[in-house]
C-alpha cells in the first residue's frame, strides 16, 4: 500500500508539473527588439543563447562553451569569438546586449552599464520551472519567444510521458571527489520524477555534501549515477576506480548499477537536460528488467 501511495503521488507531481510547463507556452510575451551583437560571458547563458537565437545575433561566447564535457553546444561555440570574459576584450566586441551570470562580477558589469550597454542576469536553475521560467526569459531579451516556447512544450511533452515502475529504487549522483547532490537541486528533482529516491537527499549522515567510499557501502544504491571521464587521469576521479566501486551491491541484493550521465546535461538547466531524464529513464526501466 505505500508502494502505491509513493507511485501515485510521484504521478500527481508529474502531470501537474507537466501540465504547468505547457500552460507557458500559451503566456502572452513581451515584444522585444532584436539584438544583433550578442555577448555570452558564462556557460548558462552560452547555452540558452547558441539553443535560441539565431547565429547572426551571437557575436561570442565565453571559452567554457567550446568544451565538450562541459557544455552540450560545443560545435556552435566554435563558429563565435571564444571570449574569457576580460572587460577590455568585452569592450572590444561593442555587443547591444551582454548575457551575464548573477555572479558575474558587478564591477566589471558596472563598467559596461556606464558604457550604455544593455546587461541581462540570468541566475541558475534548480528545477524545470526554473529551466522554463529561464527559457521565456531568453526568448524574450533574444526576441526569439517562439523557439523558446518550443522548447518549453518539449520540456512539458517529456515530462508529461515519462513512465515509473511500481518498484522503488534508490540512487547516489556521486560526483568527482565524492560530491553528490540533496534537496532543492535540478538532479534530486529529476530523480522524483523518475520514482527514484535520491539518497543524496534522504540520509542525514552525509555531511558537507560529500559521500566517502564507506558512505557507499553503507548506503547499498541500486545506481550510482556517475558523469562520463575526462581524457586526461585526475585525482578527482580516483575513487571511481576503486575495487570497492566493483563490488557494490543494493539491498536486494543486486550489483549496483552505475549509470554515465554526462555534465553536459545538467549542469546547466536548458532543454538539453532532457538528455539526463531520457538517460535516467532507460537505466531505470532496465534495472527493473534485472
Amino acid at each position: 500500500m505505500v508502494r502505491l501511495t509513493n507511485l501515485l503521488k510521484y504521478s500527481k507531481r508529474q502531470a501537474v508539473l507537466a501540465a504547468c510547463l505547457l500552460c507557458f507556452c500559451a503566456l502572452p510575451v513581451k515584444a522585444q527588439v532584436m539584438p544583433k551583437r550578442v555577448v555570452s560571458l558564462n556557460l548558462c547563458t552560452d547555452i540558452l543563447a547558441l539553443s535560441l537565437a539565431d547565429p547572426s545575433q551571437i557575436i561570442s561566447v565565453s571559452h567554457i562553451a567550446a568544451d565538450p564535457v562541459s557544455s552540450p553546444v560545443a560545435a556552435q561555440a566554435e563558429d563565435y569569438h571564444l571570449n574569457r570574459s576580460g572587460l577590455e576584450e568585452i569592450l572590444a566586441l561593442k555587443p547591444d546586449l551582454v548575457l551575464a551570470s548573477i555572479y558575474t562580477a558587478p564591477d566589471k558589469l558596472a563598467v559596461l552599464e556606464r558604457e550604455g550597454m544593455r546587461i541581462e542576469r540570468f541566475g541558475y536553475a534548480q528545477s524545470f520551472a526554473d529551466i522554463v521560467k529561464q527559457i521565456t526569459r531568453m526568448g524574450q531579451v533574444l526576441g526569439q519567444q517562439e523557439k523558446a516556447q518550443t522548447q518549453i512544450a518539449e520540456i512539458g511533452q517529456t515530462l508529461g510521458s515519462l513512465q515509473k515502475s511500481a518498484q522503488p529504487e534508490t540512487a547516489l549522483l556521486y560526483e568527482p571527489n565524492g560530491y553528490t547532490s540533496g534537496v532543492g537541486t535540478l538532479s534530486d528533482e529529476i530523480m522524483k520524477l523518475l520514482g527514484i529516491t535520491n539518497l543524496g537527499a534522504s540520509d542525514s549522515r552525509l555531511t558537507a555534501g560529500r559521500v566517502s567510499l564507506e558512505d557507499l557501502i553503507r548506503l547499498k544504491p541500486d545506481m550510482i549515477i556517475e558523469p562520463e571521464f575526462y581524457e586526461k587521469p585526475a585525482l578527482a576521479y580516483q575513487n571511481y576506480r576503486h575495487p570497492v566501486m566493483k563490488t557494490l551491491v543494493s539491498k536486494q541484493g543486486r550489483k549496483t548499477q552505475h549509470v554515465a550521465v554526462p555534465a553536459r546535461s545538467w549542469s546547466c538547466g536548458s532543454v538539453y537536460t532532457l538528455e539526463a531524464v531520457r538517460i535516467l529513464q532507460r537505466a531505470r526501466q532496465a534495472n527493473g528488467e534485472r
